[in-house]
């Protein structure tokens, strides 16, 4: 009996043991899930309906931020928004308003950064500029789009890799693949570096850029140039060092290092020595300076002007010369030279007229030598 008493004993005992064992594991697990909500709890802070601003020491806004849902990291300094749309100030007045579907933003006070599909308005003039991410510094007022710009602004639309604009003083600096397309006249530029003067209405470039013109979406001439300034509101494109421009309705190329096109004029100037390149006809012309009409196809040449027919190895030389690109005729006027190998001949005069690619040439003493005129006719033209 007191045998069967012990061992009972011993069996309870064993019981409240193993009981106690029990609770305190499920006391543990149970303090591991709370702590693993509490860390989780703390690292993803969510909120509905928020507002996200910044302001300097004078209390004016650098920026306002508001987001239908804000997933806040657990620095409070980045987080994951839906809906974000927002306003970037300067001076304390909104200069840019911002949206996208969805953004990761990262602020620390002095800057913010907005990654996704971004849209800025410049508040301005309307502009709008897209972008994967977007960063405001406002205390040096330049707001860089990167990882893809695209620019659309009443006078021109921009594409590059990034871009950045210095809000002040309204001048946007642009770099990576860039395509610029000029909406009146119809311009399209592409090239690796683009500054675009938005109150002056100029796009520069200080590296080798390529500016193709539109008639009808078809291009007409395609210019190039180490450097470049595009005036929009003056339709004028100058080109310089290593500038070239081809005429597609005259098959005819001209070489400078100073040329200025006239888009609305069409015409083109050249205040340093040009080169004009008639692949057709085989005929070259240079020049100290000239001007061309483009539409009427003729060339006013002057100072040390020299035309090469490579044909017939006829060649020219006068103070000045009217080059009419569509007949290839020409007319020169002071100290007038011509030559040419095949039958060999050379005559000298103050003024002559012709044709250098069929060699046919009239020169004539002019008004003050009574009027002395040579015509030169090649053997075997008249047969």
């Amino acid at each position: 009996m007191r045998r069967s008493i012990l061992l009972n004993l011993a069996l309870i005992t064993l019981l409240i043991g193993a009981s106690g064992c029990g609770n305190r594991n499920r006391a543990a697990e149970q303090l591991t899930k709370d702590t693993q909500g509490a860390q989780k709890f703390d690292s993803n802070l969510t909120f509905n309906n928020v507002t996200l601003e910044q302001a300097n020491d004078k209390g004016q806004l650098w920026w306002r931020v508001k987001a239908k849902q804000a997933v806040y990291a657990k620095d409070q300094k980045n987080a994951t928004v839906e809906e974000p749309k927002g306003e970037l100030f300067q001076d304390g007045k909104p200069v840019f308003k911002i949206e996208a579907q969805r953004s990761d933003i990262q602020q620390d006070g002095k800057s913010i950064v907005l990654k996704g599909q971004i849209t800025a308005i410049d508040i301005r003039d309307g502009s709008v500029l897209k972008g994967n991410e977007l960063e405001w510094r406002p205390t040096e007022d330049v707001l860089i789009i990167r990882n893809g710009f695209n620019g659309d602004h009443k006078q021109v639309q921009l594409a590059a890799k990034e871009g950045r604009f210095l809000t002040r003083t309204r001048r946007v600096d642009l770099t990576g693949q860039i395509v610029a397309q000029v909406k009146e006249p119809s311009l399209q530029m592409r090239g690796e570096r683009l500054t675009w003067l938005i109150q002056d209405q100029k796009l520069n470039s200080d590296r080798p850029i390529q500016i193709d013109r539109y008639e009808n979406k078809q291009i007409t001439d395609r210019g190039s140039a180490d450097q470049s300034e595009v005036d929009l509101k003056a339709k004028i494109v100058t080109l310089r060092q290593n500038a070239r421009i081809a005429l597609k309705q005259s098959n005819t190329q001209i070489n400078g290092n100073a040329l200025a096109w006239n888009i609305d004029q069409k015409t083109l100037s050249a205040s340093e020595p040009i080169t004009i390149v008639n692949s057709a006809q085989q005929v070259t012309l240079t020049a100290n300076q000239g001007e061309m009409q483009i539409d009427q196809q003729v060339a006013d040449l002057s100072g040390n002007v020299r035309g090469v027919g490579e044909k017939n190895q006829s060649r020219l030389s006068a103070d000045r010369v009217k080059w009419f690109l569509a007949t290839q005729q020409f007319e020169a006027n002071g100290s007038v030279s011509y030559q040419q190998n095949n039958p060999p001949f050379s005559i000298a005069g103050p003024q002559a007229s012709g044709k250098l690619d069929t060699q046919q040439v009239a020169v004539n003493g002019g008004q003050e030598g009574g009027r002395v005129e040579l015509q030169i006719t090649p053997q075997g033209l008249g047969r």
